[in-house]
């Protein structure tokens, strides 16, 4: 590789993971990394900058000594927007040239990766939740994205969260009769519910831990268990409520409105997906499109955008057959969510008006 080709770095920094992609100007793959968590609330300024650090130090290797990162773009979880220049210079500053370094939200690199930069709204829903819209004139807003506390309604760690009230809600006499209470136990492995209120407050218990139990859940109850259905549907209802408030705030007109659905439990919990899209229809014509590149890839592209280049059919395509073996993490990182399955030993599922 000519060393004084332009090279365009993408980065998807994560609460638990991170990874690191560099391409050319035609968006071919030059080199990949990975790392620890970027995000510098949850995990600290200096654990943040270590795994950015690693990141660079490890793209660096695979390229040609005294190759020039010509735009870099970095997508931290830690975000709700563009990175102030204080923010910037804390994290980056002696691992990255400020002046060619862009700091965004993730949820920002997720859409622009996306939708490729076309009007339409994107969804996500893993471990948290969050929704973008972009206009016609490529003017963002975001809906969500407040964390496990303050909102993250829909995702993986809310669908969990509802599924422990709700078999306390049944075991306490004051809730509709469910299974959950058995399946949950087994997944913390204790004998009474009451058994898992240390466990859920040990420092050490982290929010994407408490979030697998959403997808635990999905493949042992499937649609055998009512209540677990309705909480998967009213998931979807939540998502799709907070994707109209984008698309409002976006002034986006689009017919049929582009949808995009990124994350774990989009990917694979049909009741939350197909909840979310039939509430979506009731107000607008929908097309639900399969995203052009993932998380990471959009971070890349958006290097490249902020750099002139333009993303044509080739260059997305470039970028989209580099991302199948460059791996990136996977969307707030829940996986194994086959609700549509139904295990054997179910009598058949319950229909529940939820």
């Amino acid at each position: 590789m000519n060393r004084n080709r332009p090279v365009f770095i993408g980065i998807d920094g994560g609460g638990t993971r991170s990874s690191a992609v560099a391409v050319d100007s035609a968006g071919r793959v030059l080199a990949k990394a990975k790392a620890g968590p970027l995000n510098f609330f949850s995990a600290g300024l200096p654990t943040a900058r270590r795994g950015l650090n690693a990141l660079v130090v490890s793209l660096d290797r695979q390229l040609p000594q005294e190759t020039r990162f010509k735009e870099i773009v970095v997508g931290c979880a830690a975000l709700f927007s563009d990175a102030t220049e204080t923010e910037k210079g804390k994290l980056c500053r002696g691992i990255l040239p400020l002046e060619r370094t862009r700091v965004v939200s993730d949820c920002q690199t997720a859409c622009f990766g996306a939708a490729s930069g076309s009007p339409g709204v994107v969804v996500l829903a893993g471990t948290g939740s969050i929704v973008v819209a972009q206009n016609e004139a490529g003017r963002m807003r975001r809906v969500g994205g407040w964390g496990h506390v303050l909102g993250d309604a829909g995702s993986a760690f809310w669908i969990a969260l509802e599924s422990v009230k709700a078999a306390i809600a049944a075991e306490e006499g004051g809730g509709r009769a469910t299974g959950l209470s058995r399946l949950i136990r087994r997944w913390f492995k204790v004998r009474k519910l009451t058994e898992i209120v240390p466990m859920i407050h040990d420092p050490a218990f982290t929010k994407e831990q408490f979030a697998r139990l959403a997808g635990h859940l999905a493949q042992k109850v499937a649609g055998c268990d009512a209540v677990f259905c309705g909480i998967c549907r009213r998931a979807g209802r939540e998502l799709a409520a907070q994707a109209l408030v984008a698309v409002k705030l976006a002034r986006l007109k689009a017919c049929p409105l582009s949808l995009y659905l990124v994350g774990g439990v989009l990917t694979n919990n049909s009741l939350v997906r197909d909840s979310l899209v039939a509430a979506l229809k009731k107000a607008r014509s929908v097309r639900v499109e399969e995203p052009r590149l993932s998380p990471l890839l959009g971070a890349a592209a958006m290097a490249l955008d902020h750099a002139g280049v333009a993303l044509t059919a080739d260059v997305v395509a470039n970028l989209a057959k580099g991302g199948r073996s460059a791996g990136s993490r996977r969307y707030f990182g829940l996986s194994g969510e086959h609700v549509g399955v139904q295990p054997s030993g179910c009598s058949g599922p319950q229909h529940v008006n939820a």
